[in-house]
């Protein structure tokens, strides 16, 4: 048969004077040549092969070797082997020809692309070979059916992402270390050696101008919604494990699968998310993931193992402890980071909403096992739910406010309680991760709930608002990850979740008594219920702070005041003045955000007084009469006369408050507060029902590691910034340890407990030597001259961002320079120095 030419056999054995294969996989580009002359392959005893008309279809040429398809070929393999060579990679183990790399594109292979090869063969394939059997070939080829099939209009890359993942595991074949359990049933492992190359492969076309197109950017091919991207995305769902031990009930995009063993095999290629963001999005821009360049290709089984799943999540456990900037902890803290983020990829880094994207199904294909939705109004501020989680995997529930809107951002503040449900006390919370939106959360002081006896974790002060609340269907999601330290001694896990915002209704009237010649300030309070925007404050040694917490990363604005506590940020820096202290958080201050209306002479607008009311700590199980407490109401009334004398703050202490329920989650109950001043002040009586998130209590149990309170996005910031997330870690260890050995008797005197980020004070030499010890590298950043300008940070933030695409460019460079001039002095100054630092090394 003349068209069924014998390709490989009549190719020319490669000359000594023909380059290295490194040398020639470094030149620019790599040289690539296509052939569209089909393959010769005498079959072997035993193969297990599908014919076609007498024929291996793999076999046979092209019906359409149209001269612009192979170019593409050729110039698609050229670019991505520039990428792979640019970050270190070894040159691939294909069988060169003639001094070129060589692809066959050949009419039908069933998928894309596929590579062959001693050593490196699919079971039940017959590979390609020399006429002398002994003398074989490494071959890469391309199929015309799927690679330049329906998907040419919508996807014309697709092909080049094929050829990417095939270079990629020529280049696994060039380590000899490389072990491959490449067996189709062992998908145990396949999230590791199919997964990774399809992830890698999308990351090496990036820029690619594909027969024509405009230089590859996923997220304009994907913004069409289109199903026929799940795939490339990874679109599993993620609720089964990661190393998918259990086989999802079914596998939302294509193929649904028959079979469980289908459906296994399918999401383990689609696990390339997880990779993905390993390799490309948790990382500094333009610094991939190090093992690709130092162990990602040393993957030999270690004494121990019993599987190959075993090995699998042993060496991805490992190498990410060893190479990623931020995640110490291996697994540990990469899945727990990686569950939010994918929850918001559609929004946050696609821009798509269209079709299989949108977010009810995005959430749909993403947890198959569902995402329950939770409604919270005034009337019912509160839920309990029991959520069980699968190891090495997560689980997710929705929370939508459908009262009506609060402060600026219409979201109340929320609080989420979690405890254990199946007796596995400490450990169970140690491997609880929480996400909101986009966000890893870190953990907050582990405690003891006394009417249980179980340990708990709480997070308050949260703002469920995403920043984009309507491209979320003005819900949130909340994720549930279930990671242990150690990845293999993973096991289920179940919860129970105490979720709500604090509620208030407050009634009465207060008056500011007369001055001379100036009217009487009347305000009266009718009865209506209100939703708390959530400021939680802690007292100590007289002094009101605000307590460290760890909310999302949108810290939401309300009217009254902010709606979530200090940020995680403050806590990892020391920003926040009870960081670390005894933890005996003596009170707890909740704003009412009660609103007045006004009875004055003169027809004024209404007057809207603020009214927080402060709790003591109340244990869990009391109910009656609590000692302590106290009441504040502010408001402003221009009639008052000149401005120093329109502002009415009125305290009390004379308050009665009675506790109807005090659980580990919230404290319920009603107060009446009595005001007698004199005529600064102000007169009368307010009284009101509130439920608030619970007083915390004196017992803590130790978190394992300080890091655990930041949460995971500030950590890979810091990172980036060049700090060591471990010396973070340690210094927030070392102050909690000064700090709880100091006598809680000690007096304002001691005004750097909280060592100081502003620059001034640094320079009047107002720092403790324990403070110019810990924090010198950040104290060295102040200068004694002009401070950095706006306009250098937007200098230094242009030239961080420079690599990356617009608009998204745009975007980050502006947002950076708002976060950094909002920085204290030190912090500003320190990152300034570093970025200065960095920029003088590249030249630019």
């Amino acid at each position: 048969m003349p068209w069924l030419a014998v390709g490989l056999a009549l190719s020319a054995h490669a000359t000594a004077q023909e380059p290295t294969s490194e040398e020639l996989w470094r030149r620019q580009p790599p040289p690539f040549q296509a052939h569209a002359e089909g393959l010769a392959a005498p079959t072997r005893a035993g193969a297990a092969m599908e014919m076609r008309l007498g024929l291996l279809p793999w076999l046979l040429p092209p019906l359409d070797p149209d001269p612009k398809r192979l170019a593409a070929l050729e110039t698609s393999a050229s670019h991505i082997a520039a990428r792979y060579a640019s970050v270190g990679l070894r040159a691939p183990r294909i069988t060169r020809r003639d001094g070129v790399y060589p692809i066959y594109y050949v009419r039908d292979l069933g998928s894309a692309a596929a590579q062959y090869g001693p050593g490196f063969g699919q079971f039940g394939v017959a590979e390609a070979m020399r006429l002398n059997e002994d003398d074989w070939d490494r071959v890469m080829i391309v199929g015309e059916a799927d690679g330049f099939g329906s998907d040419l209009a919508l996807f014309p890359e697709k092909v080049a992402v094929s050829v990417a993942h095939e270079i990629f595991h020529g280049i696994q074949a060039s380590y000899a270390n490389w072990n491959v359990h490449d067996n189709s049933h062992l998908h145990e492992e396949k999230w590791v050696t199919e997964a990774l190359p399809d992830a890698i492969g999308l990351w090496a076309i990036e820029g690619l101008s594909f027969m024509g197109n405009p230089p590859f950017d996923p997220r304009r091919r994907f913004a069409s919604g289109s199903p026929r991207f799940g795939k490339v995305l990874g679109l599993r769902p993620y609720d089964y494990p990661l190393d998918l031990r259990t086989a999802p009930p079914r596998m939302p995009i294509f193929p649904a699968g028959t079979s469980a063993d289908s459906r296994r095999e399918m999401a383990s290629y689609m696990s390339n998310s997880f990779w993905a963001y390993v390799w490309q999005h948790s990382m500094p821009r333009g610094q991939e993931w190090k093992p690709v360049r130092h162990a990602l290709m040393v993957r030999t089984a270690r004494a121990g193992t019993s599987g190959v799943r075993e090995e699998s999540l042993a060496w991805t456990d490992r190498s990410l402890r060893d190479q990623h900037p931020a995640w110490t902890r291996g697994l540990y803290d990469a899945l727990p980071a990686f569950i939010p983020w994918w929850v918001a990829y559609p929004d946050a880094v696609m821009r798509s909403r269209k079709g299989e994207f949108a977010h009810a199904r995005w959430l749909g294909h993403a947890f198959v096992d569902g995402c329950p939705l939770h409604e919270f109004d005034q009337a019912n501020p509160t839920a309990t739910v029991k959520v069980a989680v699968r190891e090495m995997a997560a689980t997710c529930i929705r929370v939508k406010w459908t009262g009506p809107s609060v402060g600026d951002s219409g979201w109340p503040a929320f609080a989420v309680v979690a405890s254990s449900a199946d007796g596995g006390g400490e450990a169970a919370l140690t491997d609880l991760h929480l996400g909101i939106h986009g966000t890893n959360l870190g953990k907050t002081d582990p405690f003891l709930d006394p009417a249980t006896g179980r340990p708990s974790l709480a997070w308050s002060g949260l703002s469920l608002d995403p920043g984009q609340a309507a491209n979320t269907d003005g819900e949130t999601v909340i994720t549930f990850t279930n990671v242990p330290p150690d990845p293999l001694r993973a096991s289920r896990r179940t919860y129970d979740i105490h979720l709500g915002v604090g509620t208030s209704e407050v009634s009465g009237q207060l008056v500011k008594p007369a001055e001379s010649n100036k009217p009487a300030s009347s305000v009266r309070v009718a009865p209506r219920p209100h939703v708390i925007p959530g400021q939680v404050k802690a007292v100590r040694e007289g002094r009101t702070l605000s307590m460290a917490v760890v909310p999302a990363s949108m810290a939401g604005k309300d009217d009254c005041m902010n709606a979530t506590a200090k940020s995680a940020g403050q806590l990892a820096f020391g920003l926040d003045e009870n960081a670390g202290h005894d933890g005996a958080s003596r009170l707890m201050a909740i704003c009412l955000k009660a609103s007045g209306d006004a009875s004055r002479r003169g027809g004024n607008p209404a007057l809207k007084p603020d009214v927080e009311l402060e709790l003591p700590a109340i244990p869990d199980g009391h109910t009656g009469p609590v000692a302590g407490g106290r009441v504040i109401a502010m408001w402003d009334d221009p009639g008052l006369g000149k401005p120093a004398d329109q502002h009415v703050d009125a305290r009390t202490d004379d308050v009665d408050i009675t506790v109807s329920l005090a659980n580990a989650a919230f404290v319920r109950g009603r107060f009446t507060a009595r005001f007698t001043a004199p005529a600064n002040n102000a007169n009368g009586e307010l009284s009101g029902d509130f439920l608030v998130w619970r007083s915390p209590t004196d017992e803590r149990i130790a978190l394992a590691d300080p890091l655990d309170y930041v949460a995971s996005n500030l950590v890979q910031t810091l990172a980036a910034m060049g700090r060591d997330p471990a010396e973070v870690g340690a210094g927030m260890a070392r102050r909690a340890a000064n700090q709880r050995g100091r006598s809680s008797a000690r007096d304002n005197r001691d005004a750097d407990v909280v060592c100081t980020l502003d620059c001034e004070i640094v320079r009047q030499g107002n720092v403790s030597p324990t403070c110019r010890a810990s924090m010198a590298e950040i104290y060295a950043a102040c200068p004694e001259g002009a401070q950095v300008t706006r306009e250098e940070v937007a200098s230094l933030a242009d030239w961080m961002f420079r690599d990356m695409p617009e608009p998204m460019r745009s975007e980050m460079s502006t947002g950076t320079v708002d976060t950094v001039m909002k920085m204290p002095t030190a912090l500003r100054e320190d990152w300034a120095a570093k970025l200065r630092a960095a920029r003088a090394k590249t030249g630019d």
